[in-house]
């Protein structure tokens, strides 16, 4: 890669986590999905880099974003936090084994699906509350 498309990419990647960050933090919308659209649509990653990458990202805002909360006074309902705890750490590894088995395009493919579905029930449920 040479300077001017390095120069290019580093450019894109702040004015990227600019707008992801301003949303994320304005709205509250998901910044992973978020994440991955850029990497992927903007700077070119491919899907399993993207999401992996994605995925480290968050660690470190829901990190901070729970750390935040706690300095506060916030405390988490503890059996919620420990099934949450426990159900990331099992569907993250059943989820890296499928990404490292699956090809690319299968894995285009179902991170289609899981957006489809999400983006869905998050519309279904904005429009059936108040």
């Amino acid at each position: 890669m040479n300077s001017v498309d390095a120069k290019k990419q580093v450019l894109q990647s702040i004015i990227s986590g600019i707008v992801v960050g301003f949303i994320c933090g304005f709205i509250g919308a998901g910044g992973g999905m978020m994440m991955l659209l850029i990497l992927t649509s903007v700077l070119g990653y491919e899907l399993k880099t993207a999401v992996g990458t994605s995925v480290f990202i968050m660690t470190f805002t829901a990190l901070t974003g729970s750390a935040s909360h706690f300095v506060i006074g916030g405390m988490p309902d503890v059996w919620c936090l420990l099934f949450c705890v426990a159900s990331t750490l099992l569907w993250a590894r059943i989820a890296a084994k499928f990404a490292n088995k699956a090809s690319a395009v299968t894995l285009n493919r179902a991170t289609g699906v899981v957006l489809a579905v999400l983006g869905t029930a998050i519309l279904i449920v904005n429009l059936t509350t108040k």
